[in-house]
């Protein structure tokens, strides 16, 4: 539906949902209307009034809205750009000066996060590339990222692409990691690679607990806290993955999901040891599918882990614990994503394996 130019005295208890409304004067008292997903675009909404409305999810766009009134109504998801705010007020709090006290508050949050912790952006390739592809798209990547230097920028790639990468990415500020290790140190374990044969060649990082470990490898906690300390002792800094499954998301039970994952993972490891870790949120439910939480659901996760870190070591070691988010982080979204205070960097998946987009990604957390 589209609303030009009309002059609306009361509208109560309607339904006027996904409309376009454009040039209108309302001067008007609007009671217990759903209007979802509206776009108002050059409107007068000055001096109306909004009660107890459904306007989750509407735009306001080059709309004067000094003096209009919204008083408990929903407006969660809503957009305002470019809108005269002057008198406006959400349940008598004038909005010109709640919006400034976020931006205020929102850059204090984002430089206290730069101060304390360091912001990683790691590429997880998975079962992806062959030396020369590995080789081609770091070449590619290098002159992307050259000039970054408040990012710790990560490749993790498969074991045959180790030595490939550590040659390509020499003298660059591209670190090198590995996608798993194993808890012993040698012996009879055919097919597996030790902590220290990845510390020898002068690997950094190593991805342990990712889902697809869990899933297909059967990989418990247990296993996770025995590589963990592996690699640990071999002086390599663990990328630790902890996430629900859809169905425990479903059942409202995340935060326990993490907080079990957390303390069975790092059971037995001390506060110095956590200090060259990092935790990578990946929620099981958007990994490899499309799927991503939205910034405000990955921000609730990532500074539960926070806040569980918190009980286990103290306060300090959890604000200065890097927490990444790992569930397809793209271009698109990685923005929105890293602008959140808990969320300090990402474990790249597909994104990846595209130079131009793993650098959009990197360019993404200097700012966040």
């Amino acid at each position: 539906m589209e609303i030009i130019g009309k002059r609306v005295y009361e509208l109560r208890e309607s339904v006027v949902g996904e409309c376009s409304i454009t040039r209108c004067k309302f001067g008007s008292e609007f009671c217990e209307n759903e209007m979802r997903e509206c776009l108002f675009v050059r409107n007068d909404l000055s001096v109306d009034s909004f009660s107890e409305c459904n306007m989750s999810g509407d735009s306001f766009e080059r709309t004067n809205l000094s003096g209009a009134n919204f008083n408990r109504s929903d407006l969660s998801g809503a957009s305002i750009e470019n809108c005269k705010l002057d008198g406006a007020t959400i349940d008598g709090v004038n909005i010109a000066d709640m919006l400034e006290f976020y931006k205020t508050n929102h850059k204090e949050n984002i430089t206290m996060k730069k101060n304390v912790r360091k912001a990683i952006i790691a590429g997880n390739w998975k079962m992806n590339k062959t030396r020369p592809e590995a080789k081609a798209l770091l070449e590619e990547l290098k002159p992307m990222v050259a000039d970054v230097k408040d990012v710790e920028i990560v490749a993790c790639v498969p074991f045959t692409n180790l030595e490939t990468a550590l040659a390509a990415t020499a003298g660059t500020n591209i670190k090198i990691g590995a996608e798993n290790c194993h808890f012993e140190k040698s012996g009879a374990f055919t097919g597996e690679i030790s902590a220290d044969m990845l510390a020898e060649m002068g690997v950094e990082y190593v991805v342990l607990g990712h889902s697809e470990r869990r899933q297909y490898f059967a990989e418990t906690d247990e296993t996770v806290n025995k590589r963990t300390k592996a690699a640990l002792a071999a002086g390599l800094k663990p990328i630790v993955c902890v996430g629900e499954l859809l169905w425990e998301r479903e059942c409202n039970i995340t935060e326990e999901v993490i907080a079990r994952q957390i303390k069975l993972d790092f059971f037995g490891i001390s506060a110095d040891d956590l200090k060259k870790c990092v935790i990578a949120y990946e929620p099981v439910w958007a990994i490899g599918t499309g799927k991503t939480a939205t910034a405000d659901q990955a921000e609730e996760v990532c500074a539960a882990i926070r806040k569980v870190v918190g009980e286990l070591y103290g306060a300090d070691a959890a604000k200065a614990l890097t927490v990444q988010y790992g569930g397809s982080m793209n271009p698109k979204n990685a923005e929105e994503l890293l602008s959140k205070p808990d969320v300090d960097g990402g474990l790249i998946g597909g994104a990846s394996l595209k130079a131009d987009q793993f650098a959009v990604i990197v360019e993404a957390a200097t700012k966040g």
